[in-house]
């Protein structure tokens, strides 16, 4: 099993649910942060999403508001992620958030 350090850097432009990440159907993945920070002009609201692949639904884990000019980690801890499913995230409003997301994802193709 191969561990592969990523990093998925997001711009939210519009506050559609916008996939962040999506795991490769041969491996797993933890995202040990997500961090964001608020580059627009308003106190805004993000959520974050997990879309479970194996049961065709999203689960919201995560909602924070974050002030103008400052940043936020919005994951609490470790989130753990299975073949094809994503990482999803909503903004209140669009052009506000920007951040990037710390990932390994574990190749299972040589278990």
């Amino acid at each position: 099993m191969a561990n592969i350090y990523k990093n998925a850097q997001f711009d939210l432009t519009t506050t559609d649910v916008t996939d962040i990440y999506t795991v490769p159907s041969n491996s797993r993945a933890i995202v040990q942060n997500i961090h964001t920070a608020n580059v627009g002009a308003a106190n805004t609201e993000i959520k974050a999403f997990i879309y479970d692949d194996s049961a065709s639904t999203s689960y919201q884990f995560a909602e924070h508001t974050v002030n103008s000019g400052d940043s936020k980690s919005i994951s609490d801890g470790s989130i753990i992620l299975e073949e094809n499913d994503k990482l999803q995230l909503q903004a209140g409003s669009g052009n506000i958030f920007e951040g990037t997301c710390a990932i390994l994802e574990i190749n299972r193709e040589d278990r």
